[in-house]
C-alpha cells in the first residue's frame, strides 16, 4: 500500500521545478547571458505561473484534474496520461481547461502540451516500428522517463526564415555552411550528433528537455526527431523581445505583470544525443506533414481544447463589461455579445464532438475526431480578431482612459476626487478601471496582440487546416444520394 507522499514521487513541487531549472543552459536576452532563467525578468514570470500548476499536482488539492494513477499505481501529471477511452478525453479536457484559465489561455505551450508528442508518438509506434525499428521501442521508454521526471518539455522543428537554413531554400548538394539546414552530422551506436537552428522554440528557454526535428526533411541524414535537455552542451537559446510587463503593478496590468512564455530560436552546435533519446532518424517519410498531423493530433486538440476556454473567458469578460457599464438593456449591445458567446458555443460543441467521434489508432491510443478538430480550429481562427474587437468596442472611452490608482485618489473639482467622475451606478472607479486594465492586457496590449498571431502561426496552419477537412470529410451518404438523384452513375 503507497501512503500518500510516496505515491507522489514522480510529480514535482513549484520549488523543485524551479530548481530542475538553474543548470548550465545557454539563454541569451539581448545580447546578455541569463544566470538564472527563474529569477530573469524575461523568463522568471512564465516559469512561476507553471510552477503553480507543478504545486497543485504535488499537493493533491486538484488530484481528479491534474493527475491521473499509472498502471504501477503511482500518480503522474495527467499531461501524459495516453486516453484509451472517451472518459480519459474528457478527463484531460477538464484538465486543459483548468490549466489554460490559469493564463487566459496565452501559453500556447504549457506543461502539457508538447507532452502530449511523448503520447502520440506512442499512437502510431506500430507505424514507427515498421518505418525505424532501430529507434521505435525508445518512444514508450522515454513517455515513461518523461513522465516519470515530471518534465515540461518545449519544441522546436520549424525552420528559421532565412534561405540558407530552410529545407527547399537551397540546392540538396551544397555543402555546409552554405546549406545549413538541421542534419546528423555523424551517427555511431552511442547516438548521433546535430548541428542546425531551429524555431520557433516556444517556452524552450523555460523548460526541462526539447523536442527537436524537421518536417518535410530533404534528404536521410536531415531527418530525425529527438528530445534534448535544453543545458546539452552545444545549445545556445536566443530569446525574442518580451512583451509582458513583469515591473508593472497587478492593479494596472493585472495579466501582463505575470509574464509570459518566451519563443526563442535554438541553436544546435554539434550537439550529441544519445541513442535513447531518438525516436526516429534516417527516414523522410516519418517527417512528412501527413504523418506529423497524425501523431500529433492529440496536441492539436489540446489547441482546440485551449480556445474554448479562451472562447468562454471571453464571453465572461463582455458579460461583466456590460454589467459595469449598465449597457445589458441595449439591444445592439446584445446583438455585439451574441458574436463572442456563438464562438464559446460552437468551440465547446466542438470539442464534445471531437471526443463523441474519437478513433482507436494503430497503437490503441484513443485520438480525437479529426474532422471536428479541424474545423473547431478554423472557425476559431476565424472569429478571434472579431471577438477581439468586439471586447475593444464594448468598452468605449474606458479602454483608452486607464489611470493608476493615485491618480484616481486625487483631487478635481466640485470638492470631489478624480475618482467621482468615473464612478458607474454598479461599481466604483477603481474597479472599473481595474476591469478596463484587464481587458486592455486580454484585447488590445502588444501581449494580445502577440497571443493572436501565435494562434494564427502555430502548429497546422489554416490553409492545411482547410485542405484537411476537404480530403477527410464522409462524403459517402451525401454523395451517393445526390448521384442517384440526377442519375450520375457511383464513383
Amino acid at each position: 500500500m503507497l501512503d500518500f507522499q510516496n505515491k507522489r514521487k514522480y510529480l514535482k513541487s513549484a520549488e523543485s521545478f524551479k530548481a530542475s531549472l538553474r543548470d548550465n543552459r545557454t539563454v541569451i536576452y539581448q545580447g546578455q547571458v541569463v544566470e538564472d532563467v527563474t529569477t530573469h525578468f524575461s523568463t522568471a514570470g512564465g516559469i512561476s505561473q507553471v510552477a503553480e500548476i507543478y504545486e497543485e499536482q504535488f499537493s493533491g488539492e486538484h488530484d481528479d484534474i491534474l493527475t491521473y494513477v499509472r498502471p504501477d499505481g503511482y500518480l503522474a501529471s495527467s499531461a501524459y496520461m495516453p486516453p484509451r477511452n472517451k472518459e480519459d478525453l474528457a478527463s484531460r479536457r477538464r484538465a486543459i481547461m483548468y490549466v489554460s484559465q490559469k493564463t487566459w489561455g496565452t501559453h500556447c505551450r504549457n506543461l502539457d502540451m508538447i507532452a502530449s508528442f511523448t503520447v502520440g508518438m506512442m499512437g502510431y509506434l506500430p507505424t514507427f516500428r515498421k518505418k525505424c525499428p532501430e529507434y521505435a521501442e525508445n518512444i514508450t521508454e522515454y513517455h515513461d522517463y518523461a513522465e516519470r521526471n515530471s518534465l515540461y518539455l518545449s519544441e522546436t522543428i520549424v525552420d528559421p526564415q532565412g534561405y540558407r537554413a530552410r529545407t527547399h531554400g537551397t540546392d540538396l548538394n551544397l555543402p555546409p555552411p552554405d546549406r545549413a539546414v538541421m542534419r546528423i552530422n555523424k551517427q555511431n551506436a552511442e547516438g548521433i550528433w546535430i548541428s542546425g537552428v531551429k524555431g520557433v522554440g516556444t517556452a524552450a528557454p523555460q523548460s526541462n528537455e526539447i523536442f527537436v526535428g524537421s518536417l518535410f526533411p530533404a534528404a536521410p541524414e536531415e531527418s530525425f526527431w529527438a528530445y534534448v535537455p535544453v543545458d546539452a552542451p552545444g545549445v545556445k537559446i536566443f530569446c525574442r523581445e518580451i512583451v509582458s510587463q513583469p515591473h508593472a503593478s497587478a492593479y494596472d496590468h493585472p495579466l501582463i505583470s505575470k509574464g509570459e512564455e518566451a519563443e526563442a530560436m535554438v541553436v544546435f552546435d554539434n550537439v550529441f544525443i544519445p541513442r535513447w533519446r531518438i525516436m526516429a532518424a534516417n527516414v523522410p517519410e516519418l517527417a512528412s506533414a501527413g504523418f506529423f498531423s497524425l501523431w500529433t493530433s492529440y496536441s492539436h486538440w489540446y489547441t482546440l481544447v485551449r480556445l474554448e476556454t479562451k472562447a468562454d473567458l471571453y464571453a465572461g469578460l463582455a458579460k461583466v463589461i456590460m454589467e459595469v457599464l449598465g449597457l445589458e438593456g441595449i439591444a445592439v449591445v446584445r446583438q455585439r455579445v451574441s458574436e463572442i458567446v456563438q464562438l464559446a458555443e460552437i468551440l465547446k460543441g466542438m470539442c464534445i464532438a471531437s471526443i463523441e467521434t474519437a478513433e482507436m489508432s494503430d497503437g490503441d491510443i484513443l485520438l480525437p475526431g479529426p474532422n471536428a478538430l479541424a474545423a473547431g480550429r478554423v472557425f476559431a481562427m476565424e472569429k478571434l480578431p472579431r471577438v477581439l474587437h468586439l471586447l475593444r468596442e464594448l468598452c468605449g472611452q474606458g479602454l483608452i482612459l486607464r489611470f493608476n490608482e493615485k491618480d484616481l485618489a486625487a483631487d478635481a473639482t466640485f470638492g470631489q476626487k478624480f475618482s467621482w467622475f468615473l464612478d458607474t451606478q454598479s461599481v466604483g472607479a477603481r474597479e472599473k478601471n481595474l476591469l478596463m486594465n484587464l481587458v486592455w492586457d486580454v484585447a488590445a496590449s502588444e501581449h494580445s496582440t502577440r497571443a493572436l498571431v501565435f494562434e494564427e502561426q502555430h502548429a497546422l496552419s489554416e490553409p492545411l487546416l482547410r485542405d484537411n477537412l476537404v480530403l477527410d470529410y464522409d462524403y459517402r451518404e451525401s454523395t451517393s444520394l445526390i448521384r442517384r438523384l440526377v442519375g450520375l452513375n457511383a464513383k
